[in-house]
C-alpha cells in the first residue's frame, strides 16, 4: 500500500472551490429573494392599475400590506447583504475555530436578525419605498 503525502496546494484549491460554490449559492439566493420581492411589489401595483371600480377599505388595506411586506423583504435583503460584506472585513475569531458549519450558522443567524430589524422599522428604506411606490394611495403607511 502506497500512501502519498497531502499537498498544501490541493487543500488550498479545495478551499477556493468551496468559497466559489458558496459565492454562487449566495448569488442564487439573492436573485430568488429579489424576484420574490419584485413579484410582491408587482402584484400590489398591478391590482391597483387593473381595477376601475372603487375599492373597499379592506382591499386598500390588503394592497397596502402587500406593498409594505415587499418593501420590508427588500430592506431585509439589503441589510443582510450589507452585513455580510461588513462581516468580511472583521478578522475571524480563532478561539472557537473555523468551520463551514459555524460560518453557515452565523449567516443564517445574521439573516434572521436582519429580517427582524427590517420588521421593527429598519433603517427607513422600506418606509421610503412605500412612500415612493404609492403616492396616489389615500391610506397612510405608518
Amino acid at each position: 500500500m502506497n500512501i502519498s503525502p497531502i499537498i498544501q496546494n490541493s487543500i488550498i484549491g479545495t478551499n477556493s472551490n468551496v468559497q466559489a460554490t458558496q459565492a454562487r449559492a449566495e448569488g442564487i439566493q439573492f436573485d430568488q429573494m429579489l424576484e420574490e420581492a419584485q413579484r410582491n411589489a408587482e402584484s400590489a401595483t398591478q391590482s391597483t392599475q387593473k381595477s376601475a371600480h372603487i375599492k373597499t377599505p379592506e382591499e386598500l388595506e390588503l394592497e397596502a400590506q402587500q406593498l409594505r411586506d415587499a418593501c420590508q423583504q427588500f430592506e431585509a435583503m439589503f441589510l443582510d447583504l450589507m452585513w455580510r460584506e461588513m462581516r468580511k472585513t472583521v478578522p475571524k475569531d480563532e478561539l472557537i475555530g473555523n468551520s463551514n458549519a459555524i460560518d453557515m450558522f452565523q449567516e443564517m443567524h445574521d439573516t434572521e436578525i436582519m429580517k427582524n430589524i427590517s420588521k421593527a422599522g429598519g433603517i427607513g428604506i422600506a418606509d421610503m419605498m412605500v412612500r415612493q411606490l404609492s403616492p396616489q394611495n389615500p391610506i397612510r403607511y405608518e
